[in-house]
């Protein structure tokens, strides 16, 4: 499983690039958001891949940071999203806006999205609520919380957890837990890993 590239970006599409990692040119779909942060065309760059596997294809999507391929993961999980609809709606949102729009039902918002119509959008919100970080509401109304989150993030990271881990931990934490000092936040947070893994 590709879960990370690092090669010359060849080609630059609208949807996509093409990746020369030591003379292999991969095709990654990237929304328009990640293809806007991309060096440009002959330059180094890194990529991080998900790799989705059909009966009759393997195709990679590319995200420049963890928030955005957590989000993209999370959209694939709503009954009737699909890959391109998901890169449709990070295209158009930020992963803070998408979950923004979660946490308020705005479902005018969702429907923004290619694809997805009211229903959609009703079902994005009913099964995602309770897997948002809550990070955006925080970062706006305490900002020592959200800067206690990411030091955790940070100090999960530390300890060899990967990004998708640190943030999959951070959104079981309850409301009572993110008011807690870094340390024992750390503390719930190892031990809800631990219990995942029994």
């Amino acid at each position: 499983m590709i879960a990370k590239l690092r090669g010359i970006i060849d080609q630059i599409g609208e949807d996509y690039i093409i990746i020369d990692v030591s003379g292999v040119g991969y095709l990654v779909y990237c929304s328009s958001k990640v293809i806007n942060k991309l060096s440009t065309k002959g330059q180094l760059d890194e990529i991080l891949i998900q790799t989705i596997v059909r009966e009759d294809q393997i195709t990679l999507y590319g995200f420049k940071e963890e928030n955005e391929k957590y989000w993209f993961d999370l959209l694939l999980k709503v009954q009737g999203v699909g890959a391109k609809t998901a890169i449709k709606g990070l295209s158009i949102m930020t992963p803070e806006e998408l979950e923004m729009a979660i946490l308020s039902e705005d479902k005018t918002l969702l429907t923004r999205i290619p694809g997805i119509g009211n229903k959609g959008a009703l079902r994005i919100c009913s099964e995602l609520k309770d897997k948002t970080l809550n990070i955006s509401i925080q970062s706006m109304s305490k900002p020592k919380q959200n800067s206690n989150i990411q030091d955790l993030i940070s100090g999960l990271i530390g300890l060899g957890y990967g990004h998708h881990e640190a943030y999959e931990v951070i959104s079981k934490l309850s409301n009572d837990d993110k008011s807690k000092k870094v340390e024992d936040m750390l503390q719930i947070a190892l031990k809800i890993i631990s219990e995942k893994r029994k």
